[in-house]
């Protein structure tokens, strides 16, 4: 494994990563990105579809594919932009806080911790790691 490029190893070990947080949820037929929305809808009152692409990083049409799935499971509502008609407040619904709250545990801070993969590293080499990284994200 040594042999393979640094960004690669980087790409398998955070792909490994989701997979492992992905199979938590299977029981609860629902997906990371989905999850990853309805908990930013908790928090705020509504997300521009334009936003929830940015969150996930990826494009609109892939950000409208996760909306629809999700607005069929009746998660989430599409309401009009009363200024703008053009533009969709994407807002959860009370079946979408309901199942945000069946997660518990099988999803957020205590899934990232039981499956943490930097929990092999020291605390100092933690903090190396995110010095290094931070600098890499910089320089994108």
């Amino acid at each position: 494994m040594s042999k393979l490029h640094l960004m690669s190893k980087m790409g398998i070990v955070y792909l490994n990563w989701t997979r492992k947080l992905q199979k938590d949820l299977v029981p609860f037929k629902i997906t990371l990105k989905q999850q990853f929305v309805l908990r930013a809808l908790m928090k705020k009152e509504y997300l521009l579809p334009s936003h929830i692409a940015d969150m996930l990083y990826c494009d609109r049409p892939t950000a409208s594919v996760i909306i629809k799935n999700m607005e069929k499971n009746k998660w989430i509502v599409k309401e009009k932009d009363p200024e703008n008609g053009k533009q969709y407040f994407i807002k959860i619904t009370e079946l979408g806080a309901q199942k945000f709250n069946d997660l518990r545990g099988a999803s957020g801070p205590e899934a990232m911790v039981r499956h943490d993969p930097l929990n092999c590293l020291s605390e100092k080499e933690r903090e190396t790691l995110d010095v290094l990284l931070t600098k890499v994200m910089r320089n994108l």
